[in-house]
């Protein structure tokens, strides 16, 4: 068996440590596909799957949204009656003017002028994107964000020549089909369309873009407003996320795990209105940005030491 002087050893060690501060990061800082891919199934990432065959299948818990005391409504009609003849149309330019929404950034970025809407509001309205020319939102877009109709505390809203209307309680649909049935008789073949334009939701955390985001459509998933965040980022803990909902004057707190398949039959898949939600970060996060750089760099350091010092010891021999 060799026997090794002091020098040798000091440099073998030496090598040892400045490799271990070079591979070590590469073990210890990545995630693995399994902490990444959302909605697997007993290991099928690792198998592969028959094509074009449903597998399985899961019940959705979708529940219609239904309207709520203080919620902020769109209401447009349209008829052939003339222009001049469409008071819900007047009595929207002249007292419809909110100006609550104008509070909320979009993922960061100021709505108006910096060229908004990166992860924007992309939920209702057939999808659309809604940007135009010159960078700014198109004036759809502000147009919903600008006008619209407070419900009041009772859930109603007063409407010209019709008077008050408790939509509260109803889906949309329904309420569309109570101010239709309501108008019937002032317009001719009146059609109405009613958005909703206060479902907001808050994500923060491992995201790529934080912030409180509204979308048109309620029936918002988990998935929509990941995919409106600009997805997770790397070190987010898929497994582990967090919803604080406020209910009643309580705030209830619920986890998520996207991860697993089965969550698509979960009770809380479907967001709520003024859902927060937190992504945990995984550990090799903070391994990766703070524990093995300064590690590495401590190896690194000790290693040229001792490679020193065995240099210093051969010379003086």
């Amino acid at each position: 068996m060799k026997i090794y002087t002091l020098p040798e050893k000091l440099k073998n060690l030496a090598g040892f440590l400045i490799l271990l501060s070079v591979l070590a990061p590469w073990f210890y800082a990545c995630v693995p596909n399994k902490r990444l891919v959302y909605l697997q199934h007993q290991g099928d990432i690792k198998t592969i799957n028959p094509v074009d065959t449903v597998l399985r299948s899961y019940n959705l818990k979708r529940e219609p949204y239904t309207l709520k005391a203080e919620d902020i409504i769109s209401l447009r009609v349209a008829s052939v009656t003339e222009t001049e003849f469409n008071f819900i149309r007047r009595y929207e330019t002249e007292l419809g003017i909110i100006r609550k929404l104008n509070q909320y950034k979009q993922g960061e970025q100021d709505l108006v002028g910096r060229g908004g809407l990166n992860n924007q509001m992309m939920m209702g309205g057939g999808g659309m994107r809604g940007q135009s020319d010159d960078g700014g939102l198109s004036s759809i877009i502000l147009d919903r964000m600008n006008s619209g109709f407070v419900l009041d505390l009772k859930g109603e809203m007063e409407l010209p020549e019709i008077g008050r209307l408790k939509l509260a309680g109803l889906t949309i649909p329904e309420a569309e089909a109570l101010v239709k049935n309501s108008l019937t008789g002032y317009y001719e073949t009146p059609m109405v369309r009613i958005q909703l334009l206060n479902f907001h939701y808050t994500i923060l955390g491992e995201v790529n873009n934080e912030g409180r985001y509204t979308s048109f459509d309620p029936e918002l998933t988990i998935f929509d407003a990941i995919a409106l965040a600009g997805n997770l980022s790397e070190f987010a803990d898929r497994s582990n996320i967090k919803i604080v909902r406020r209910e009643g004057g309580e705030a209830k707190i619920i986890y998520l795990n996207t991860l697993d398949e089965r969550m698509l039959n979960a009770e809380n898949f479907y967001l709520k209105r003024d859902d927060l939600i937190i992504v945990p970060p995984l550990q090799a996060r903070t391994a990766s940005m703070y524990t093995l750089p300064r590690t590495s760099s401590l190896f690194g350091i000790v290693g040229g030491a001792l490679s020193l010092i065995a240099i210093i010891i051969s010379l003086t021999r």
